[in-house]
């Protein structure tokens, strides 16, 4: 029987395939069983950190007698122009910039507790992260973390 380099070039890579493919699927993203359980873990408490968080920020919203619609407003028009050039009426400036300090601090304490709250379950924030990423585009990845969370 006569096999040409081109065939067996072709064999070889269709074995590798099936060799590395398997693997693949069993394993969506190739991380560990105990990084995807710590992932999950760390999920159901970052979402749960993050809602509390927004709601501290709409109360500081709220505290100062602005909507969060006019705040959202304001700070959109505040990345777009300088401070100056906003139009708004009395002391509402005077209420964004104070609302903006204290959302930042919010945000800043957030970050931190979210930094802990990760290590804590055994991940870095940099294999979060990339467990993250890649659950975002890989519907097997979902399916597999979405089990674990139940």
């Amino acid at each position: 029987m006569y096999f040409s380099k081109k065939n067996c070039f072709s064999t070889i890579l269709i074995a590798l395939f099936i060799l590395f493919a398997a693997p693949l699927k069993g394993n969506p993203g190739g991380f560990s069983d105990d990084e995807l359980r710590n992932f999950a873990n760390a999920v159901v408490q970052v979402i749960s950190i993050q809602q509390q968080g927004q709601m501290q920020m709409i109360e500081h919203i709220e505290e100062h007698e602005m909507s969060v619609q006019r705040f959202n407003e304001l700070y959109m028009q505040a990345q777009q122009m300088p401070l100056d050039d906003i139009d708004v009426e009395g002391d509402e400036m005077e209420s964004f910039i104070e609302i903006s300090e204290e959302i930042e601090k919010i945000q800043v304490d957030l970050e931190s507790v979210l930094i802990n709250t990760i290590q804590e379950e055994g991940l870095s924030v940099e294999k979060y992260e990339s467990i993250m990423a890649e659950y975002q585009q890989n519907p097997e990845l979902q399916q597999r973390i979405q089990q674990m969370m139940e």
